[in-house]
């Protein structure tokens, strides 16, 4: 497998979409699965018709499996948005967090854990760690590392290179921490990525197109994503969707505890 929205205001009328918390919306705020207090400031997510009738999907060991994977968060601007979707679509994924980001966002990232995902780490602060020496790698991954276990009470086990850019000092400092490190993506297509702000109709595209059995998606809850429009973030429940109209289901990624070639992690029922 090879080789992130300061969000504007929107209208009420975008269906679907996004209900703005706010004071004077108390009924939007009883619907989300959100406890009051959060540090939500981006848009929610409201369920459809079509997501309180569906029925959970029946995975056997033959389903095709794609996961979803999020970076550079948590975020007020985005995780809980991700958060409500994949709850109304009964949809798990997996987020590489940061550790900076954990900090200041401990309840979100709680919640995260709560609803069954899979958390995994990001460094400490989304470094180029081709640039780090030995001394500064291990500062940002066992920082990090430390972050999500006093926050989650987890140790985290699998890691994702910021940029998927590694380093031979940092994969020594991996080896040593037992983290499963260069958990990468598929990427064939030369289609933007949502970071890259190309809208909801284009991150759709990239998502279905990428799909396919074992493919694990890259998205982002945090970072440059958090810059672009407000309506590209249509494109999550749609391309869940589409998704699941192909014939596949949604995984998560997890280590295999065992190396698989070049790779350590599967996608896997959540």
């Amino acid at each position: 497998m090879t080789v992130a929205i300061l969000v504007v205001l929107l209208g009420s009328g975008v269906a679907g979409f996004a209900t703005w918390l706010s004071g004077a919306d108390e009924a939007a705020a009883e619907a989300a699965p959100v406890a009051r207090g959060f540090d939500v400031v981006g848009p929610r997510y409201q369920p459809t018709a079509a997501d309180r009738a569906r029925t959970p999907a029946r995975i056997t060991p033959t389903t095709p499996l794609v996961a979803l994977t999020f970076d550079d968060g948590p975020t007020p601007e985005l995780t809980p948005y991700v958060l409500d979707v994949l709850a109304a679509k009964g949809a798990k994924a997996t987020f590489f967090f940061q550790g900076d980001q954990v900090e200041k966002h401990p309840d979100i990232a709680r919640r995260a854990q709560a609803e069954g995902h899979v958390i995994a780490l990001h460094s400490y602060e989304h470094v180029y760690f081709p640039d780090l020496d030995g001394p500064r790698a291990r500062e940002q991954i066992v920082r990090g590392e430390e972050s999500l276990t006093r926050v989650l009470g987890v140790r985290p086990t699998m890691w994702r290179y910021p940029f998927g850019e590694a380093s031979p000092v940092a994969d020594a400092v991996l080896a040593e921490r037992r983290l499963v490190g260069g958990v990468g993506w598929d990427w064939k297509s030369s289609l933007k990525g949502d970071f890259e702000c190309p809208g909801a109709d284009a991150v759709t595209r990239l998502v279905v197109t990428e799909a396919r059995d074992d493919a694990v998606i890259l998205l982002h809850d945090g970072g440059d994503a958090v810059t672009c429009a407000a309506p590209q973030w249509e494109y999550l429940p749609r391309a869940i969707d589409a998704v699941r109209d192909r014939g596949l289901e949604l995984g998560v990624v997890v280590p295999t505890g065992r190396p698989n070639g070049a790779e350590e992690t599967a996608v896997v029922a959540p």
